[in-house]
């Protein structure tokens, strides 16, 4: 069935947007605040979009856009992503008023074909509205006066002064900028190209969404308002898995792949649910035709995006733009692939930078540009290398055993292949344990002081008086229990993992967790308590045994982390044995 071609007032398939918008999932609430803003009755401004590397955000945008085109209320919709084609600041920021003045008049005149056409300056004139020709006018022909000049500085300041000068003559935009953190590469005036957008949009009068890598976005805005309050934040984080699994199969049908139940969750669960390694996935499979039916064919369209498709040119432009340097590249891989083996993947900065054997203005662009990406994290004086990624471990140990290690390609690829098909089973394993596990991060984060029957903390007590009962009846024995025990009111929680990685060898990180709470809700030394949870995967009544060691692990916590006052609670599906309620 062919796609639906959109009618001049953008219904029907997308304006900017790549995907349809009943198969956008799992942002609906986050595009909501992003629309709010258009309203003149809403308070609030801007907007600074925080987003997690290669999350959508870019297509986030592009729907906002869409839908704010379609809504078509008194707000002009406007989308300006910055590119390294830009070249340079003057290239960025003419680029931008081009990009600001078609769709503009695309919106003036109710044309969603003029967002995306590729016109000129002088087409636009033609096409500008009388109500704005006098402002267009006027900026356009200030900007070549003093490019003519070549005043760069002027240039890019009047170029970004296009939403200010729209507003006072009562054109009132709604800018959405994307890719903020590219404009660090971008040279060419005395002030950094970032710093001059952030101002220039708070200045504007009208509402506008900053959107970038969350890393770098703060540091921007924090040197562009000068004191001044900002706007909201709103962080862009990877999708759940259930809104994962709901993106992957409208791409599997747009694709015409085949896939099944457990694929589907695989390719979630290997992916952490981003959406560019999804899609890519998908599209590779489209090219080869290769339906995903099994984990081998899975596995096998895994490697090959990992060491020479999308999936390896993604990472590879990453590695690029840090580090120029083919020298400088390996070197980095090596440092980043060695410092992620060790036990905690930390390191002195010091160390860093003799082995990479820069000066000191080199390597610090290099750091923090890996900090940005999240592929290293740079925390006060240490760089920790690890990464929660998967896909990047993945591509990181590759590259390393091509590049530094210089072992054959063939071989590379048999054993990464062989690794990543060992590892599918035990992957989809520990994610039905993680939707099995209660969350006890979670459940701790609601302790607030409540009053609840002791027999819910003690299972000896409950094995006696509520086994076997109804629901109902088990509700009503529990309202009539007067021994109660008041519950901390808990401050923080993590998992146990966060406190102490070492955990992690021997329980999935769902499954304990520490809260730092205080009884009674009083702030005082004597009454900060620190509970420890765990919940003990058993098919059986948990005995003394695992539970003994269960309690020694949670103390070992407490010693590490310096725990004075502790809590240890617990919690095994079946229950415990006598032998184990007696500890």
């Amino acid at each position: 069935m062919p796609p639906k071609k959109p009618d001049k007032h953008g219904h029907g398939r997308p304006i900017l947007g790549r995907i349809e918008r009943g198969d956008f999932v799992g942002r609906s609430d986050a595009l909501e605040q992003v629309l709010r803003l258009s309203s003149p009755r809403e308070q609030e401004r801007g907007l600074l979009l925080l987003a997690a590397p290669s999350i959508g955000l870019s297509e986030f945008l592009r729907q906002a856009y869409d839908e704010l085109f379609r809504q078509h209320n008194d707000a002009i919709p406007v989308y300006f992503a910055l590119t390294r084609n830009d070249k340079s600041a003057v290239g960025a920021a003419r680029h931008f008023l081009q990009t600001f003045l078609q769709h503009t008049i695309a919106y003036r005149r109710r044309d969603s074909s003029l967002s995306n056409a590729a016109l000129s300056i002088n087409d636009l004139m033609e096409m500008v509205s009388p109500g704005d020709y006098e402002w267009v006018e006027k900026l356009v022909t200030a900007t070549e006066h003093v490019r003519a000049a070549e005043d760069a500085q002027a240039v890019v300041r009047l170029c970004l002064s296009a939403p200010q000068r729209a507003a006072a003559s009562g054109a009132r935009t709604f800018v959405l900028l994307d890719g903020l953190e590219l404009a660090g590469q971008l040279n060419g005036v005395e002030l950094p190209l970032e710093t001059e957008i952030a101002h220039a949009l708070m200045q504007s009068g009208g509402p506008y969404v900053l959107a970038g890598l969350r890393r770098h976005l703060l540091d921007v805005v924090h040197n562009a308002r000068n004191g001044n309050d900002f706007a909201g934040a709103l962080r862009l984080e990877r999708l759940s898995d259930e809104d994962a699994r709901a993106m992957v199969e409208p791409l599997a049908r747009r694709y015409e792949v085949t896939i099944n139940d457990q694929t589907r969750d695989l390719i979630v669960q290997q992916t952490s649910g981003n959406p560019l390694f999804i899609t890519s996935l998908m599209r590779a499979a489209r090219e080869k035709n290769i339906q995903l039916t099994s984990f081998r064919n899975c596995q096998q369209l895994y490697v090959d995006e990992l060491m020479g498709g999308r999936i390896n040119r993604h990472y590879a432009s990453i590695l690029e733009e840090i580090a120029p340097s083919a020298t400088i590249r390996r070197a980095l891989v090596r440092v980043l692939y060695e410092s992620a083996q060790n036990e905690n993947g930390r390191a002195p900065i010091e160390v860093w930078r003799k082995r990479l054997n820069l000066e000191a203005a080199q390597f610090q662009s290099i750091v923090q540009q890996l900090h940005v990406h999240e592929l290293a994290s740079l925390n006060a004086n240490f760089i920790e290398a690890g990464s929660d990624s998967l896909v990047w471990s993945d591509y990181l140990r590759a590259r390393y055993r091509l590049e530094v290690a210089a072992e054959p390609r063939a071989l590379v690829v048999a054993e990464t292949l062989s690794e990543t098909l060992k590892r599918a089973p035990q992957t989809m394993a520990r994610h039905y344990r993680r939707v099995a596990a209660m969350n006890l991060r979670e459940l701790l984060e609601r302790f607030n002081c409540q009053r609840l029957p002791a027999s819910l903390f003690h299972y000896d007590r409950f094995s006696r008086t509520h086994k076997g009962l109804e629901t109902d009846e088990l509700t009503a024995a529990l309202d009539a229990e007067t021994d109660l025990v008041r519950l901390p009111q808990v401050v923080h929680a993590a998992s146990c993992a966060a406190f102490y990685p070492p955990i992690q060898q021997v329980c999935d990180e769902e499954r304990c967790a520490v809260a730092l709470g205080f009884d009674a809700g009083q702030y005082s030394d004597s009454s900060e308590v620190v509970w420890l949870t765990a919940e003990i995967e058993s098919k059986l009544e948990a005995g003394r045994g695992i539970t003994e060691v269960w309690c020694d692990r949670l103390m070992q916590v407490a010693r590490v982390c310096g725990f004075s006052r502790v809590r240890l609670w617990l919690v095994a599906p079946e229950g415990f044995t006598a032998e184990a309620s007696e500890l």
